[in-house]
């Protein structure tokens, strides 16, 4: 039997200490684009067969993309833009509708303040770039 969660209701939270964190908004959608292996290639005139040798030194966590219903009247959203313009790193919060959480710390490198489509809920979104790891339930992902 499934045991699915809808998705909306995940709320988005930030901050600059990692101990006091500000609610942004509500999400529509967040997507990691999955973390990719930086590997070189240690085959030398020592390597027994005619076969590369490959060897991973590196994960890059990658990106998140976020879409999220814009509330003008939370001021928590302008705290995304001050994190695009200052350049640094933050420390992020998503929790998801049955309270599961993950957390991580990243760049904002994306930032649209706000999308207006007729008949559609007012929105924002942005890419992350995630510095370390991202951890879960499960922990580190």
């Amino acid at each position: 039997m499934t045991n699915a969660r809808p998705g909306y209701g995940s709320k988005f939270f930030m901050s600059s200490d990692n101990v006091h964190f500000t609610p942004v908004a509500q999400l529509k959608s967040f997507i990691p684009q999955g973390s990719r292996q930086t590997v070189v290639d240690q085959t030398n005139v020592l390597t027994p067969d005619s076969f590369s040798r490959p060897l991973a030194v590196r994960i890059d966590s990658g990106d998140i993309d976020l879409v999220g219903i814009l509330d003008p009247a939370n001021t928590g959203i302008l705290q995304l833009g001050t994190a695009h313009a200052s350049l640094a790193l933050y420390f992020f919060q998503i929790v998801l509708t049955d309270g599961t959480e993950y957390t991580f710390q990243g760049l904002v490198i994306e930032y649209v303040p706000f999308t207006v489509t007729y008949n559609k809920a007012m929105g924002f979104s942005a890419k992350i770039r995630i510095s370390g790891a991202l951890t879960g339930p499960a922990g580190t992902a």
